[in-house]
């Protein structure tokens, strides 16, 4: 079997392969014993980087990876993440965000995980107090926040010096104000984010690889795939990862894939990988073959020119 590409995560010196698994469990899931399978499988053909978080099925998604990489399991790295908090307070508690960290890791069966993460850090509940700001509004462009003084950074740093983590980072879908967060925050090791870069959406390259360049962070992107079917109703104006035109970029992007005979899942992630300045793409999996598929995919290497090209001017078209 080839080895999968693997890439510098960041200034953290380390290698991770470039094909990373998320585990959402999406579409697809037909139960644990199945997803326990899918995600060993995945560790016996190379891929070596889990994400898991809280949100994920309720927190099955956890006690899978739990059980799925327990040892004797090959050498890994694994992500979760802090946040989604019903009660509004938890966003700034220190205190309420240790507890959920003791959670993850019981149901994650170890005393530490290698990368912790900020859910939703575009959120502006992490940042203020302000009791007029709702749990998942974005923060502002140009907003006035405490950055530096936020529970949640305090977290993290006294996570990271506890030992309950070797890296600490942050995600988000919105490319914008991820953006500024990488610009304004400063001892961070990664940046993850969803639906902003993929064949209909391309704008991270520009919000939000520069900066975390300019820092040595990691960027990991996710949601490849989501939207690369259909469009929910009303989300094609969505303004952040689906714009006005997304109708008929899926439309070209779909004729495009019929053209070339090659997989819609194949197409994007042949198309995102090509950009070396991703350290990881996470792709979701509910079933072994979807894991052989992807493995094959990232192995087979960038599209031919003309198809890169092509499906270049349909994520162009974003705005």
């Amino acid at each position: 079997m080839t080895a999968l590409p693997h890439r510098a995560f960041g200034n953290t010196g380390e290698q991770l392969p470039v094909l990373a698994m998320g585990g959402g469990f999406p579409v697809g899931f037909v139960g644990f014993d199945k997803a326990i399978a899918t995600v060993r499988h995945a560790l016996a053909l190379g891929i070596r980087y889990f994400d898991t978080s809280p949100l994920y099925r309720s927190g099955a998604s956890q006690a899978i990876l739990g059980e799925a990489l327990a040892p004797p399991a090959a050498p890994h790295f694994l992500a979760t993440k802090v946040g989604h908090f019903r009660a509004a307070s938890h966003f700034r508690s220190v205190e309420a965000l240790h507890v959920q960290l003791q959670e993850n890791l019981r149901l994650l069966r170890r005393d530490s995980v290698d990368l912790l993460q900020i859910h939703e850090a575009d959120w502006a509940a992490w940042w203020t107090d302000r009791a007029d700001v709702g749990p998942t509004h974005l923060i502002d462009s140009e907003g006035d926040y405490d950055f530096a003084d936020a529970p949640v950074l305090q977290f993290l740093h006294e996570a990271k010096a506890r030992g309950l983590c070797r890296r600490i980072g942050i995600t988000g879908n919105h490319a914008r104000p991820l953006g500024r967060l990488v610009r304004e925050l400063t001892g961070l090791d990664t940046v993850l984010v969803a639906y902003n870069y993929t064949p209909l959406n391309v704008s991270a390259r520009e919000l939000i690889l520069p900066a975390a360049a300019a820092k040595g962070m990691a960027v990991i992107v996710a949601g490849l795939f989501t939207f690369v079917h259909s469009l929910p109703p009303g989300w094609a104006t969505e303004g952040s990862y689906l714009g006005p035109r997304s109708d008929a970029q899926l439309a070209q992007l779909k004729n495009l894939q019929q053209a070339c005979g090659l997989p819609m899942a194949e197409l994007s992630l042949r198309f995102v990988a090509a950009d070396e300045r991703l350290n990881a793409i996470l792709v979701g999996a509910c079933q072994p073959a979807e894991i052989e598929q992807n493995v094959a995919a990232i192995q087979r290497g960038p599209l031919p020119a003309d198809l890169h090209t092509a499906i270049e001017s349909i994520a162009r078209q974003f705005a």
